[in-house]
């Protein structure tokens, strides 16, 4: 479910006595109607695959990463973890992003991510980092479907999201 904003819809479960829970990855909306979605449950599901700028600030990834989830409607209490290059292992930014939200960060190098099959490979980034892809490849490394493809914000950040069969 790449390219134009979907909307993920995820049935409500109805707990006898609490009113209806809304389960999966996406963000449901409640409504003002007492009887509609009271709690929802969200499975660490999604990784992020992440690529950034040298130095960008845990601030504007932190931005970035909800510009997307807002656009996708997609719930930041459903990421399961962030992967990217080997290189950014260091990233100041980015590694206080996973500590502050608790969050793994795992890293590839540009051989396992240079063979997977992306939608929007970059003659750029193969050329700084070795592999076409980035974010795409490593979200893809660690779901099995890519639900956004890469998201650029901010001109420093590139995001995209995939969804792993179980937590």
């Amino acid at each position: 479910m790449t390219g134009a904003s979907p909307a993920f819809h995820s049935p409500a479960i109805d707990l006898i006595g609490f009113g209806p829970l809304w389960t999966g990855f996406s963000q449901g909306r409640f409504s003002p109607d007492p009887s509609g979605v009271k709690v929802q449950c969200h499975g660490r599901v999604l990784w992020l695959g992440i690529g950034c700028i040298r130095g960008t600030e845990k601030a504007v990834i932190d931005r970035a990463i909800r510009a997307v989830f807002q656009r996708y409607h997609l719930s930041l209490a459903a990421i399961a973890g962030i992967a990217t290059l080997d290189i950014k292992a260091d990233e100041r930014g980015l590694i206080a992003y996973c500590q502050e939200k608790g969050l793994p960060l795992k890293t590839f190098t540009a051989e396992e991510l240079r063979d997977i099959n992306v939608p929007n490979p970059s003659a750029i980034v193969n050329r700084e980092g070795g592999t076409p892809s980035v974010a795409e490849a490593a979200a893809l490394k660690m779901g099995e479907t890519l639900l956004v493809s890469k998201q650029i914000e901010a001109k420093s950040v590139t995001v995209a999201v995939s969804l792993a069969a179980r937590e």
